[in-house]
């Protein structure tokens, strides 16, 4: 009986140190770190939440961009000068593309991190043309057109990138060959595309939605389950009869340093600044979904598509 009385009392004892650091923290300026620069969609997401944070809980939260090594420099920063749980990462699925191809060497992010949520999924990547392309107009025409001229359509992408996965991935559902180009950022492949000099690009609907509004660009096809909610003009490459799917998700992570109730309160602080009408309305414009998961939802979730990755990758990992 006193063993058990003993127990409680030091599970009471830990309970209580653990809801009292969350209730202190934060008590400074809490740095999301993106590996991109700025412009982007992961830097324009990371500022979104960074605003709701502050005005759904008045926490200072400031965004630095650190690009470099596709994302290495930014999370060996972050790890090497971690804060005390007050620096984190903002980064995307990308990460578990690098990992996978061998490019982070100094750490891994499921090992070396603690993740503590994931705000935002984008379900809008997309296969885009410009309108004027005379070859084809939609994912019909475009597989037909490759089959009869093999690897003459060229395809934009960044190697080793989210984007660089969805063409690996429809050209094994279709049977077809594209010509791989790394064709830069994001803003470079929509200029190439503006400029007709690539056939297709990889990209996220919302980044082009201007484009595809005055109708200089057209979708083939988003790689989603269903058509977007916001945007139901633009079809899915299921509709194409290729079951390709993905999302892209973005995450926050810190180094294992921090403590637990610090990764619980950034947790509860995401569940309330996801409900922010301002974040929820530049989710809608940007066509991203907010989200909530637990940090063990999310490192679940994490896990998942990292296998999913690896299985199209099998091919390209030493």
């Amino acid at each position: 009986m006193k063993k058990m009385l003993a127990s409680l009392m030091l599970a009471v004892l830990v309970l209580t140190a653990v809801v009292g650091l969350a209730e202190d923290w934060p008590t400074r300026s809490i740095e999301l770190v993106v590996p991109a620069n700025p412009g982007g969609d992961t830097d324009a997401n990371a500022r979104a939440l960074a605003a709701a944070l502050q005005e759904e809980l008045g926490w200072n939260v400031i965004v630095a961009n650190m690009a470099g090594g596709a994302g290495a420099v930014a999370f060996e920063d972050v790890l090497g000068n971690p804060g005390d749980g007050y620096r984190w990462v903002f980064y995307h699925s990308g990460a578990c593309i690098t990992q996978l191809m061998g490019m982070y060497e100094e750490f891994n992010v499921l090992d070396d991190f603690k993740l503590a949520g994931m705000p935002v999924l984008d379900y809008s990547n997309a296969f885009v043309i410009n309108s004027e392309n005379e070859k084809f107009k939609d994912v019909a025409s475009m597989v037909a057109y490759m089959k009869d001229h093999p690897g003459e359509v060229t395809f934009a992408t960044e190697t080793g990138s989210f984007t660089h996965l969805h063409v690996l991935a429809f050209e094994q559902a279709a049977g077809v060959s594209f010509n791989i180009v790394d064709a830069g950022t994001a803003a470079q492949k929509t200029t190439e595309l503006l400029g007709k000099r690539l056939d297709v690009i990889g990209t996220q609907a919302g980044l082009v939605r201007d484009y595809l509004d005055t109708k200089q660009f057209t979708c083939l096809g988003i790689l989603a389950d269903e058509r977007l909610a916001s945007r139901d003009d633009l079809p899915t490459m299921k509709e194409a009869g290729y079951d390709v799917v993905f999302s892209k998700f973005f995450y926050l992570a810190t180094p294992n340093s921090a403590d637990d109730s610090v990764v619980a309160a950034m947790n509860a602080g995401l569940q309330k600044a996801i409900e922010n009408p301002t974040f929820k309305a530049y989710c809608e414009s940007a066509l991203v979904n907010p989200t909530y998961m637990t940090p063990e939802e999310t490192e679940a979730y994490y896990q998942e598509q990292y296998d999913i990755y690896a299985s199209y990758l099998a091919d390209y990992i030493e």
